[in-house]
């Protein structure tokens, strides 16, 4: 009876847990998987003896194997989950913090494990069988005993162990009663389920080797489980060559072995074969996943963590002793008083309780709004009432755990996408001009772009009007250069040459009418529709240029849910540097849409955690530049965040994606946005009052009138009043594109017309006929000196609706 010694080397797993889950095991080896197998084993708890797992002496073991479980993978000099010592004794390892990182109960990596050193110690067979992709072909698949059914499990005496494959599963055809696994799931001979690893050597190919293609569930498992920590690989010794006559004729395993290990197909980020030149990122602003994704669980693909409509989510509007719950009746379009809260102490509040109170917040903020408006902030859209967003869904991966980076509004949650950090803040200027002045030079950390430009890497930031990265000095100093762009641009650029584009993109969408007369960011009041084109027109303009489609990697996201609700508690999260005073930022934000976009991804669904700081990782690791900060880092005491590298897993670029996507309810939108009078909130008010001070900046760096004015009349002599804010946003949009490019560019390839406000909108063509009128300058005004980024005076308290 082959005997494994089990070593508790934990400080969070008590004896009598231990000795719990080795009896469970003990049983399912015994009653479930000796009958099928026809072999079998016992797990014995044994004490710890020593300060640490010697590999050599192994002196705990008491049988023929060990089994050692430790709180981390750092914690060891070992590699390798199971193997043979130098003196051929078989051992295993069960790394408490990897579990977490895969989701896993650590009761089923120690039965997964145990299962498969009963099997064999090195888990290396090598099985004839029909190739996954290409039935009439035979390959030699690497076969390890649970690795099929990866991630699944089931429960004895409470304890979860690990599902297995049985020996009907080495049969070519599907025998009517019988099971290839011990759960039942319904898992086809020689292939896989979702999440488990398949490997094989195609003897037409030579030597090469397939890995769970189409499955970005087990590429993102193996590439959690090969990662460097602390410099050492975690490895897997898996069979990489074919044998001949590994099998009988009638597909039975035998034991063979080889020494080398295999790796993924498709190359990891920043290595001369990466399929990936080229990384677009468009980041919407305010929808929570619920909100915009949660339909397709049920109607496309419950692997998905959206709405369950048999068990919604709920709210409790305790003032007027209403319950709300999620249902599918989401408005593309709100009226302009219904301001969902979203500051930092709003979201601290909504997801206590098991994010329990969206709707008191919602009421505490505006005690007098009708009550049925609980309906909204819970309410999600049905499936196709967002088609653009919706088809990409379907068709690409859909990452359901991708957080905003912390709790709080927009200002914050950008500044992390950029750079990593907010150095601390948690709040945003609201609109008052003496407010956002103080917030002017406050933010001077490094950011990507500048580590891209130590590597030569091309980079451009295209926006629909004032694009807000700008609140970062290094990309405020850089806004009247080619690295920014109006959408035209975009659009043009797509038609180009790929090795034109540039290597990193970033998209700001139109945050309010301005010169092109339609708020396409989909923040809410603003509809929905403008912003299903935007994401519709980037699209098909990276995909109506196949060398560009098949070299880029495009993320559709959100910055922050708006005070939408969600039914995912936030996790925590590792705080990305020491500017901790006013919050630990440890924890992240409430859940936003994130879709990956690419023919080198499959179709499926990641559950990975992201959040935005995972595009500073994924690039950073891609192009070999240092992390901008902590929670991107691995190391002892960090957790990093997830890197969807893995996700980029097939061999070659899918045929069957969409060639166009289409954008629905735009021309009802933009007569709707027509009828409604302008209502600015403080996001966009404090935006527009930041490009002033910028513009008031430029003007005294450079001689001579600017190609359009000052419109800061509020600062003027005669103290006269200030215009209206939308007349400052479109004046301030104009001399911002006008001083850029000596042409407007469209919002799109097909400009969505919205009837401007005439009082708001000067009409006629200007000398150069670029279509912007001057506006006669008024005296700059010096601002406040700039806050040092170490010592801010802390903004005042207030709600905006960022």
């Amino acid at each position: 009876m082959f005997q494994i010694s089990v070593v508790n080397r934990t400080s969070s797993i008590a004896e009598r847990e231990m000795h719990r889950v080795v009896r469970a095991i003990n049983r399912q080896v015994a009653e479930d998987f000796e009958p099928y197998w026809a072999f079998g084993g016992r797990l014995r708890v044994e004490g710890p003896t020593g300060a640490s797992a010697d590999l050599q002496q192994l002196s705990e073991l008491r049988g023929d194997a060990i089994l050692y479980v430790l709180d981390s993978a750092d914690s060891n000099d070992a590699l390798g989950y199971h193997a043979r010592n130098l003196s051929g004794i078989p051992y295993g390892f069960v790394f408490l913090d990897l579990c977490k990182s895969l989701g896993d109960e650590w009761s089923t990596t120690l039965s997964h494990e145990a299962l498969e050193l009963i099997g064999d110690p090195q888990c290396n067979l090598l099985v004839q069988g029909p190739n996954p992709d290409a039935p009439d072909r035979t390959v030699y698949h690497f076969f390890e005993m649970c690795d099929a059914v990866q991630s699944q499990c089931y429960e004895i005496d409470g304890v979860s162990v690990s599902n297995f494959v049985l020996p009907h599963y080495f049969t070519a055809g599907e025998e009517a009663g019988a099971r290839n696994d011990f759960c039942g799931t319904g898992l086809v001979s020689f292939s896989v389920n979702p999440g488990g690893y398949i490997g094989f050597f195609d003897p037409v190919l030579g030597r090469n080797q397939q890995f769970f293609a189409h499955d970005p569930k087990a590429a993102r498992r193996f590439q959690l489980k090969t990662q460097s920590r602390s410099g050492r690989m975690v490895l897997r010794d898996t069979i990489s060559t074919a044998t001949t006559g590994a099998t009988s004729g009638n597909g039975k395993a035998t034991g063979v072995h080889a020494a080398e290990v295999p790796t993924m197909n498709a190359s990891t980020a920043g290595s001369p074969t990466d399929p990936i030149k080229h990384v677009v990122v468009l980041m919407l602003e305010n929808r929570s996943f619920d909100h915009m994704l949660g339909a397709l669980r049920e109607s496309f693909n419950h692997a998905i963590d959206g709405v369950d409509p048999s068990s919604p989510g709920t709210n409790l509007d305790a003032k007027n002793n209403v319950t709300f719950t999620q249902q599918p009746i989401a408005a593309q379009f709100v009226r302009n008083d219904f301001k969902v809260p979203h500051e930092f102490d709003n979201v601290q509040a909504q997801v206590k309780d098991g994010m329990a109170h969206f709707v008191d917040e919602y009421r505490r903020m505006s005690p007098d709004a009708p009550v049925p408006d609980g309906d909204q902030i819970m309410a999600y859209f049905k499936d196709g009432e967002l088609s653009a967003l919706h088809t990409l869904a379907k068709n690409f991966v859909v990452c359901d755990r991708w957080f905003s980076s912390m709790p709080g509004p927009t200002w914050p949650n950008r500044l992390f996408v950029h750079s990593g950090t907010t150095l601390g803040d948690v709040l945003m200027p609201d609109g008052a001009f003496d407010t956002v002045r103080m917030f002017f030079g406050r933010y001077g950390q490094p950011t990507l772009y500048d580590q891209l430009d130590t590597k030569n890497i091309s980079w451009k930031i295209y926006h629909g009007g004032v694009p807000q990265s700008i609140v970062l000095n290094t990309l405020k100093a850089r806004l009247f250069t080619s690295h920014y762009q109006g959408m035209a641009a975009f659009f043009t650029d797509c038609k180009g040459q790929a090795d034109a584009f540039p290597s990193y993109a970033f998209i700001e969408p139109c945050y309010f009418k301005g010169v092109d007369g339609v708020e396409n960011d989909q923040h809410s009041p603003a509809g929905i529709a403008a912003g299903e084109q935007l994401i519709a027109d980037v699209y098909n303009a990276i995909r109506a240029n196949q060398p560009l489609w098949e070299s880029t990697l495009l993320i559709v996201t959100y910055d922050e849910h708006g005070g939408f609700y969600d039914h995912v508690q936030p996790p925590t999260a590792t705080p990305p540097d020491d500017n901790t005073a006013n919050y630990a930022f440890d924890h992240l934000g409430v859940r936003v849409p994130a879709i990956l976009v690419s023919p080198w991804v499959g179709v499926g669904v990641d559950h990975t955690v992201y959040d935005h700081t995972s595009v500073l990782r994924y690039a950073c690791d891609k192009w070999q530049l240092p992390h901008l900060c902590r929670r991107t880092m691995s190391g002892p005491g960090l957790n990093p965040i997830g890197n969807f590298a893995s996700t980029i897993s097939l061999d070659r670029p899918r045929t069957d994606t969409p060639a166009t996507i289409a954008a629905t309810g735009v021309v009802q939108m933009a007569a709707a946005v027509a009828d409604v009078p302008s209502s600015f909130h403080d996001a966009q008010t404090a935006l527009v009052s930041y490009a002033e001070l910028v513009q008031q900046e430029q003007q005294r760096k450079t001689a001579g009138p600017q190609p359009a004015a000052a419109v800061l009349a509020a600062r003027a002599a005669d103290g006269a009043a200030p215009p209206p804010i939308d007349r400052r946003a479109l004046n301030v949009e104009r001399w911002m594109f006008s001083a850029q490019s000596t042409s407007r560019p469209p919002a799109s390839p097909k400009e969505i017309t919205v009837p401007a406000d005439a009082s708001a909108a000067p009409s006629g063509t200007s000398p150069d006929g670029s279509g912007v009128t001057p506006v006669t300058p008024v005296p700059p005004v010096t601002p406040a000196p700039a806050v040092a980024p170490k010592a801010p005076p802390a903004p005042p308290a207030r709600r905006n609706q960022s």
